[in-house]
């Protein structure tokens, strides 16, 4: 048995918490979008007078 075997599997292991924890582009776009959408409705609020 290769004692590195224990390593590379921690390592890979580690890696695999660390990408699933990480949020992924699909998840920040709604975010995004929702900003920009919420940003353009005060504009549109602030423009036409009733905010």
């Amino acid at each position: 048995m290769n004692p590195n075997t224990g390593i590379v599997e921690m390592y890979l292991m580690d890696e695999a918490l660390t990408r699933a924890r990480m949020p992924g582009p699909q998840a920040e776009a709604p975010r995004t979008a929702k900003r920009i959408a919420m940003k353009a409705l005060r504009k549109q609020a602030r423009q036409s007078g009733s905010f």
